[in-house]
């Protein structure tokens, strides 16, 4: 993106605005008007203060040199050329400068916040649900999936039973609604007891045995985990094992294991 501010004189608190700043500040209080129009934002209607407020980081970034006079359309063809990268910032913004957002509001968030969704999810769906437009949260998940893979691990977290993102972390509370989940929702949700009958099944008679040894079993959104592998930091959940569960896994053990073959000794 062109046109990377400089500084000048000291990085003190109180140091006078470079140079850039201060035309950035001047030329968006000429030009809000049409660079608004022109951006076809009006329909957020937002004031003029608010207006200056969130475009004034993305017309920062696109203003290019400090002396440059640019028009407002020179500006506008700049927004369309680095949008990827501009209008999340607007999103980011438009969350941070209002505390209640409307139907529109949501609308823009959700169709241009992108990669930057990780950090303001909880507030995105807050709104979304309390604007009751739940039409728009398939998309925000779908969202929510990939920034994670590129910018957290590409092992997702488990969905969360009530918000239904994959945000669910190790401490059981999901980082999008908040929700705390026990063992027994997440269990009743993930149909707990056939999962881990398949995945048992799959297990070679030396981890089933293994397995036998702990009271409890990790989790993560790729489904069942043995608590001997190597833990994803901060994804990985620690389900614990209730009667049944152990039961289960000792009479799989016997049936796989020691009636018979033992499938470690088969070809």
């Amino acid at each position: 993106m062109p046109g990377k501010k400089r500084r000048e004189g000291g990085g003190s608190k109180g140091s006078v605005k470079t140079r850039k700043e201060v035309d950035v500040d001047l030329w968006l209080d000429k030009n809000i008007d049409d660079l608004v129009s022109s951006l076809g934002l009006e329909f957020l209607g937002l004031s003029k203060e608010e207006y200056l407020e969130i475009l004034k980081r993305p017309v920062e970034l696109l203003y290019g040199s400090p002396t440059s006079r640019p028009d407002v359309q020179t500006i506008v063809k700049r927004f369309r050329r680095y949008a990827d990268d501009v209008y999340p910032l607007i999103a980011l913004a438009l969350l941070n400068i209002r505390e209640e957002l409307s139907v529109e509001h949501v609308d823009f968030v959700v169709s241009n916040v992108g990669r930057a969704i990780l950090s303001v999810a909880p507030k995105i769906y807050r709104e979304v649900i309390r604007l009751g437009r739940e039409d728009v949260l398939p998309l925000l998940r779908r969202l929510w999936r990939a920034a994670w893979a590129e910018q957290r691990s590409k092992i997702l977290p488990v969905t969360c039973p009530k918000c239904l993102f994959n945000s669910l972390v190790k401490d059981m509370q999901c980082l999008v609604c908040g929700s705390v989940i026990s063992d027994k929702s997440l269990k009743e949700f993930l149909d707990f007891n056939n999962i881990l009958n398949n995945y048992i099944r799959s297990l070679s008679c030396s981890d089933l045995n293994h397995l036998i040894r702990y009271d409890y079993i990790v989790v993560n959104g790729n489904g069942l985990k043995h608590p001997k592998e190597v833990r994803e930091e901060g994804v990985d959940i620690e389900v614990l094992l209730d009667k049944n569960d152990k039961t289960l896994i000792k009479e799989t053990y016997r049936e796989l294991c020691e009636e018979g073959v033992s499938r470690d000794n088969t070809s």
